[in-house]
């Protein structure tokens, strides 16, 4: 059974333009028992790995609610991750590179006789923009080592209970400003990392979108395969399953074992059948 959609199925038509479906905690499941699912995605990359905490690590860097007292601590932690992940991989160069690839992608899809040729001229110039935007850029983060509030917090985070006023007055001097200079210090830091956010989520964009789901079963809550190279799996469980997955795997073999949420008599392992969706994305 193949799992890989046409690659030239999501530039193909107007009606799927948007080359993805959000991902979301739960997605509707028409027509089903469960109203719900719950999504997974396990990279079989490391740079995907790479992108996939970034893109989580975003959504507490870049709250609904303004920093202040109340939930600053996630929001420092969040950022001292972010400067931590780029310090240890060259990030910028990684989502450089795909999107070259997926440059040189969207040049072959440009050669089919039956493709939207109006979408594909649309998302080579999403690329060609991001690429553009990203070369020039500096090693990510060497700017807010020289911000003297983030550079002495950020060695007193890792403490615990290091934030308190004695230890940081900095901190607490800053939490007692405006709203206004909150926002405008937070939209500063922001700027450090904007531009690389773009492009690594539009290269998640076009990985996801490389893909449809299809319907499996794992036989005893287990489902092991080996496949062409892959990069990212994305699977969508019922909601109303009592169990999770653990998937393990490289880029050409994956396992998929469900576990019960309420082990009995010892036995972690769901030994029902499974059925769920699964997309791989090469």
């Amino acid at each position: 059974m193949s799992y890989q959609s046409d690659l030239f199925q999501g530039v193909a038509t107007q009606s799927e333009a948007a080359m993805i479906e959000p991902m979301t905690d739960t997605t509707t499941l028409p027509n089903a028992e469960s109203a719900y699912t719950i999504d997974y995605e396990y990279p079989l990359h490391e740079r995907v790995r790479t992108y996939l905490r970034l893109e989580h690590l975003k959504q507490l860097l870049k709250p609904s609610a303004a920093v202040d007292a109340s939930n600053y601590g996630r929001y420092f932690d969040a950022l001292f991750a972010i400067l931590e992940l780029c310090e240890r991989s060259d990030v910028r160069t990684d989502v450089q590179k795909d999107l070259d690839r997926r440059r040189a992608q969207l040049q072959v899809w440009a050669q089919h006789p039956d493709v939207n040729q109006a979408q594909v001229q649309a998302l080579a110039e999403r690329v060609q923009g991001a690429i553009q935007a990203i070369q020039p850029m500096t090693r990510i983060g060497s700017h807010l080592k020289q911000d003297r509030l983030l550079s002495v917090t950020r060695q007193r985070f890792g403490m615990p209970g290091g934030t308190c006023n004695f230890d940081v007055p900095q901190l607490h001097y800053w939490l007692h400003q405006s709203q206004e200079h909150r926002d405008a210090d937070c939209e500063r830091w922001w700027g450090e990392f904007k531009v690389l956010f773009e492009g690594m989520e539009l290269e998640l964009e076009l990985l996801r979108g490389q893909s449809q789901f299809e319907w499996v079963v794992a036989e005893g809550g287990l489902l092991q395969e080996s496949t062409e190279p892959l990069s990212l799996l994305r699977i969508r469980v019922p909601a109303d399953v009592p169990a999770y997955p653990v998937i393990s795997g490289h880029k050409q073999r994956f396992s998929i074992r469900f576990l019960s949420t309420c082990p009995q008599q010892g036995k972690a392992s769901f030994a029902n059948d499974v059925e769920f969706e699964i997309a791989l994305c090469p």
